[in-house]
């Protein structure tokens, strides 16, 4: 990858989750790091590549968050139960034939509800709404930018 692309990646990081964390402040969240936080997992070298993977952090955020409310209140916070979490949130995914990076969201999503949402009852919801927030926010970004780098390159 080149300095100049480097460069642009560095701007869209940087404005996507300054973006992402103000939106997810203004909507009422108490994690806003999760916004940025899909944001930077998110954008990628293309348009096509950063939708694919919002979407599959999206379906991965989602079924986590299911599996995890549905049963972790039935469990105490342990190695464990986040073990069978995990398990059972992986093979929810294979039967789904969903690929392997739904399975790490659905792991990652997991874990951090798991653990936090015994903390703070408001985390699930901050989860997917902030998690929303940084892969719309990084969408957005990539066609904004895209535009501007097409629009700049044909009037040269």
């Amino acid at each position: 990858m080149s300095n100049k692309n480097l460069s642009i990646l560095a701007w869209k990081l940087a404005i996507g989750s300054t973006l992402a964390w103000e939106l997810a402040k203004l909507l009422g969240s108490d994690h806003p790091y999760l916004a940025p936080l899909s944001v930077i997992l998110t954008i990628q070298s293309t348009m096509d590549k950063t939708v694919s993977l919002s979407i599959k952090r999206m379906m991965g955020t989602i079924i986590g968050i299911f599996v995890t409310l549905l049963i972790a209140k039935h469990l105490p916070v342990s190695g464990w139960s986040l073990g069978i979490l995990i398990l059972l949130g992986c093979y929810i995914s294979i039967y789904l034939k969903l690929d392997k990076k739904i399975l790490h969201q659905v792991a990652l999503t997991i874990l951090f509800v798991f653990v936090f949402e015994h903390q703070s009852k408001q985390y699930a919801t901050d989860r997917l709404r902030d998690t929303l927030i940084g892969v719309l926010l990084a969408g957005i970004l990539q066609l904004v930018w895209s535009r501007f780098i097409s629009r700049k390159t044909q009037l040269q």
